[in-house]
């Protein structure tokens, strides 16, 4: 199994996006999840929020505060779905929750990790693209095209 781990802001939104916006438009760049679409159709991938967004998200849509719903209800309106969430460690601890969540899951073969702040990935470095809030638009195609390399 391959595993895009997701942050969202910074990734699927950023200033460039917050200037243009209008209230109807909503969080989530939607030209953000074009890309993540096109990845996940190359490479079967499946999604797992590693964002401090995870935490209005469940499996299960009923469990889902407002925000939760939006971001199931974004997805599904790219042809998207998220398959899982990470743990909830500690701020600053993504790498560690990443890593956990690997952990528990072996079947794993490979994955990438979108996130726009450098924590410190350690042996994680290698899988990780860095985007960028303030320049362009989050996530690019030059992001995407470093991530079917990584995925293969």
């Amino acid at each position: 199994m391959k595993i895009i781990f997701l942050d969202i802001d910074g990734v699927l939104n950023s200033s460039a996006y917050d200037r243009q916006r209008t209230p109807n438009d909503g969080n989530i760049d939607k030209t953000r999840l074009a890309l993540i679409k096109q990845l996940v159709d190359k490479t079967n991938a499946k999604i797992v929020l590693s964002s401090s967004w995870r935490e209005h998200w469940e499996k299960n849509a009923d469990k889902c505060d407002d925000i939760g719903k939006e971001l199931i209800s974004d997805f599904a309106d790219a042809g998207l779905e998220i398959y899982d969430k990470t743990p909830k460690i500690g701020y600053l601890e993504r790498s560690q929750e990443i890593r956990t969540w690997l952990d528990s899951n072996p079947d794993v073969s490979n994955f990438v990790i979108f996130d726009d702040n450098g924590y410190g990935w350690g042996d994680l470095s290698d899988n990780f693209i860095q985007t960028n809030y303030r320049i362009g638009r989050g996530l690019e195609d030059e992001h995407i095209n470093r991530a079917l390399e990584i995925l293969g």
